[in-house]
This record gives C-alpha cells, structure tokens and sequence, in this order.
C-alpha cells in the first residue's frame, strides 16, 4: 500500500520508488508474456525508431492476459488510485525495448493541470552506467516545467514525435550535464513518475527491457477536463508521427506499401469486449470511449 508520506512524495516531486512491487512469480509471469509481445512486435519494425533504438507496443491482448490485466490488479490500481485519487483511469499497458545509448530530456506531455503517472518496470538491472531512467524532482510543477525546454533538444513543447526527431531543432543539454536522480532499478522494482516530469537516461545496452502502465486522474474540473481532451489529441498526433516514421523505414528497406505489416492499436477487441463483472475496466472503456482514445461500442 502507499503510504501518505509516499504520496507526498509524488506529489512534491513527481515521481515514486516503489522497490520490490513485483514478487518473483510476477516476474516469471511477465518474462514470459514480454517476450511474446515482443516477438509480436518484431513483426511490425523494419528496425528499431530513433536515437533511443526503441519499439513500443500495446499488451492489452489475449496473447498477453497477465499483462493486460495489470492496470486492475489491486496492486498498481490501488497505488494509482493513492496517488492520483480513486477515480483513476487505467490508460495504458505496454512493452518497449531500448538499444539505443540515450534518451534525451523531455517530457511525455506539458498540458498544464494534466494530472497522470506511468509506472515504469525494467525487467534487467539498470544504474547510471546501464540506461537507468534518470528524473528532475519538481520539475512536472510550473512554472520550472516550461523553463526546462532549454536542456531540450525541441524547439517547443508537446509537439509530435520523440525528442530526437525531425522537429529537433537544437542541442540542448547533454543527459549527464543535468543535475538529476537516477532511479538504479533491480528486476520487481517499479518507479511512478508524473508524465509531465522531466526524465532522460545515459549509458544504455542494447535490448534494455521494461513495460510501463500508465493511468490518468479524472478531471475534477473543466479545466482538467480540457487538459485531458488536449493531451489525448497529442498523443494521438505522436502515434501518428510514429507509425508514418515505421512504414518509411518499411520502405527505405524495399517494402511495398502494400506489404508494410499492420500494427495493432492500442486496445483489443478482446480486451475492450472482457470488461464483463470487472467494474474497474468497465468505467475505464467508458471514459476512454468518451475521451476518443478507444473505439464506439
């Protein structure tokens, strides 16, 4: 359970180490259903996208039900739920893999008064010479969130695309030029961290595991409202961006239009269709539904 002073912590800083949240028969469970949606998503890279060596995919698939069921299990939900209140909204439940060096400074998004979390766990041991994730305290709070766009390699916030991409319009800082907590992380440890908090890493090999679940708080307002609504057509800006960048990179390698593989959404019609005695997921599909982040009934 999280504790008050931890959801202080979170809440003064943006982000929370929470050691040993998975017990050995997670891991196990989890290994297995990684590397099955990894194997999946081998399918639909032509190669690995950006600086980072990063590919990405949804678990909320049969193929995958541990996974896909994580946002519900009373562990992650209840600790969403401490930390952003007890309507929090399972979002997202994905795999990456990392074999770039660096992840340059950014955040995931800047809409003020977007409150969220993503828990983050590497399934290998990561430090400060391995590609741990690296973090800035406070640095999701205003007004010192906007006045870091100048240890970024972007021009401006929430703009498409990952930090290394074509919009990139200048240096920024180094990673390791920037003061910051570097979150070393054994496999069953987990870390929270607020989407609009500042994060970066250094030093990364090649294949670097971790699969993160990501919750938005509801609004309480119709500022938080409007947050929402404009966070959710950033990303879907940025999965845009991406999936254009995939199918250029099909095409570089020789492929036709025509046999570029299709990449799977977010949420499955199985994962959408299994809500049925589960509360919990239910109320997450109908707010996500009227968000537009998952398809009409």
């Amino acid at each position: 359970m999280v504790t008050a002073q931890q959801a202080d912590f979170f809440r003064l800083f943006g982000f929370l180490p929470l050691p040993g949240l998975f017990d050995a028969g997670e891991l196990a469970v989890i290994e297995k259903e990684y590397a099955v949606g990894h194997a999946e998503a081998s399918k639909v890279y032509s190669a690995a996208l950006g600086v980072r060596g990063q590919m990405s995919w949804s678990n909320m698939r049969d193929q995958t039900p541990f996974l896909a069921g994580a946002l519900e299990t009373e562990k992650l939900r209840t600790a969403a739920e401490a930390l952003l209140g007890p309507e929090a909204v399972g979002v997202m439940s994905n795999g990456n893999v990392f074999s770039g060096n660096l992840t340059e400074w950014h955040a995931d998004t800047s809409v003020p008064g977007f409150r969220s979390l993503k828990f983050v766990a590497y399934l290998d041991p990561v430090d400060a010479d391995s590609g741990a994730l690296r973090v800035l305290p406070g640095s999701h709070k205003d007004p010192w969130h906007d006045e870091l766009l100048a240890i970024s390699v972007k021009e401006r916030l929430n703009t498409a695309g990952n930090p290394e991409s074509e919009e990139s319009g200048r240096t920024g800082f180094p990673v390791d030029a920037v003061p910051a907590r570097v979150c070393t992380s054994r496999p069953g440890d987990v870390y929270a961290f607020d989407l609009r908090t500042w994060h970066a890493s250094l030093n990364g090999f090649p294949n670097r595991r971790m699969c993160s679940f990501t919750y938005f708080g509801a609004p309480r307002d119709g500022a938080q409202s409007a947050a929402v609504r404009s966070v959710v057509k950033q990303f879907g800006r940025e999965a845009q961006f991406r999936e254009l960048r995939r199918q250029r990179d099909w095409i570089a390698a020789g492929a036709r239009p025509s046999g570029i593989p299709r990449r799977e959404s977010q949420y499955s019609p199985g994962w959408l269709a299994g809500a049925g005695g589960n509360e919990h997921r239910a109320r997450w599909i109908e707010q996500l539904r009227a968000w537009g982040m998952a398809p009409a009934a």
